[in-house]
């Protein structure tokens, strides 16, 4: 397709249109850190194994409390709340509990698969998995989803 308008209306679509929106050139030094990401990843499975293990014994705590996590093979785990509200309010509770964990609402996600997502990473302890998993579950029994 084909937009046509003044420059002022050009310049607002390329800041704010869709297909723009994720497309902005990534820094110098954000170059040079992938680069050196890379290139510990090649080095070592250290950082890799780890990450790995983590999500694992995550994802097995996370589902024996009775969550939800949807399909998900990769370290984001999403906790499946459907309601927006509900994910917003769990969100909130768990940033009060000292954790993390955005909450995705529509027009990211469907209507009614709202959720939070967690990241687990490869510096994560099992003191931090414990602390995080903690806090789910006294959150998910407050708001009454487990």
């Amino acid at each position: 397709g084909v937009v046509a308008g003044s420059q002022r209306i050009v310049d607002w679509l390329s800041q704010r249109g869709r297909p723009f929106l994720f497309s902005s050139a990534m820094t110098v030094p954000d170059v040079a850190a992938c680069l050196a990401a890379l290139d510990l990843l090649e080095e070592s499975t250290e950082l890799v194994d780890a990450l790995w293990a983590n999500t694992e014994t995550f994802k097995r705590e996370i589902a024996a409390l009775g969550f939800d996590t949807g399909v998900s093979t990769t370290p984001i785990t999403p906790l499946m709340l459907g309601e927006a509200p509900l994910a917003q309010q769990f969100s909130r509770r768990l940033f009060e509990e000292g954790v993390f964990a955005m909450a995705i609402g529509y027009p990211t996600v469907p209507r009614g698969k709202a959720r939070l997502r967690v990241m687990i990473s490869a510096a994560h302890t099992q003191e931090d998995l414990d602390f995080g998993l903690s806090a789910i579950r006294k959150v998910g029994k407050e708001l009454d989803v487990i």
